[in-house]
């Protein structure tokens, strides 16, 4: 064996001790790079989780709980109802029929509120716009007081709104609980479905019963104390009046609720309907036997 011999297997054996170490110091380097990119994840993932939740807006000082269902009456005695929700849209009823059986299109309103004024833009079926702005306060617990609101755009019908007031019904407000009716005497018995037909609130709480008969065979109802009866009732369904005055509100979800005695008083947009619970099987009333109803719309 000559020193060239010598010499290159000393050098192989060198190249195979080389290449046995390079293999487990690679893989070392690889973990060692992942366990880093782990924690860095990790780390990454707490700072998300401890982010805050997006929040709504609050509604601005003296607006209110929304959504809300207030009544909105002019200077005029023009009356109807407003549905006014937390993203920052609204909706006006102006009979029973507009909220128990809404017909598409319409108007589409926004609102918003700039320090003491209150602007509504509002878009009509034709896509014209129309924009009022006025002043506004906050009067007591459930009441706005709107002064003249001035029109602006193609879809604006007049130059100016006349001044309002605005009582909070549903969420139930102090306004609200105190609303009264005419105080008339003249007392009338129920024996069709259509003398319900409005918007009634039940006196001194936020419940809300609004009823459309459509048909010979009854009427529609809708039921709610939360303000957004417009669009998420607590309970809708059929309203009949038996032959003997019984009023029946139908429920999918529970038993019919009975209501007997039925009797109106008064003839007016401010006239009261009371009646006796016979039956609450969805607990709609809370214990009470007697209800006394004021028509608001």
């Amino acid at each position: 064996m000559t020193t060239s011999d010598v010499d290159r297997m000393q050098r192989e054996l060198h190249d195979r001790i080389g290449r046995g170490n390079r293999a487990p110091r690679r893989r070392l380097i690889l973990a060692a790079a992942a366990v880093l990119l782990l924690i860095v994840a990790v780390a990454a993932g707490t700072v998300w989780l401890r982010r805050p939740a997006p929040t709504v807006p609050a509604a601005p000082p003296g607006i209110g709980v929304l959504p809300a269902i207030n009544l909105n009456v002019e200077a005029t005695g023009f009356a109807n109802l407003y549905a006014i929700r937390p993203d920052h849209t609204l909706t006006s009823f102006d009979t029973a029929r507009a909220l128990v059986h809404p017909v598409p299109g319409g108007w589409t309103v926004g609102w918003r509120v700039d320090g003491n004024m209150v602007i509504n833009d509002a878009v009509d079926a034709q896509g014209r716009a129309c924009r009022a702005t006025g002043p506004w306060r906050a009067e007591s617990d459930g009441v706005i007081v709107f002064d003249t609101a001035v029109l602006e755009g193609p879809g604006c019908t007049g130059t100016s709104l006349p001044p309002a007031t605005s009582t909070r019904l549903s969420p139930a407000s102090e306004a609200g609980r105190n609303l009264s009716d005419d105080g008339s005497d003249l007392a009338l018995p129920v024996i069709d479905p259509v003398q319900l037909n409005g918007v009634w609130l039940l006196r001194g709480t936020g419940l809300l019963l609004a009823s459309d008969e459509v048909t010979n065979n009854g009427a529609d109802y809708l039921l709610d104390d939360d303000g957004d009866i417009d669009r998420a009732p607590d309970a809708q369904g059929q309203l009949a009046v038996g032959t003997d005055g019984l009023v029946t509100l139908t429920s999918p979800s529970c038993g019919d609720t009975k209501l007997g005695h039925p009797v109106l008083h008064g003839t007016s947009i401010r006239s009261s309907l009371t009646l006796t619970v016979e039956d609450d099987p969805c607990n709609r009333f809370g214990g009470n036997t007697v209800l006394t109803w004021i028509r608001v719309l």
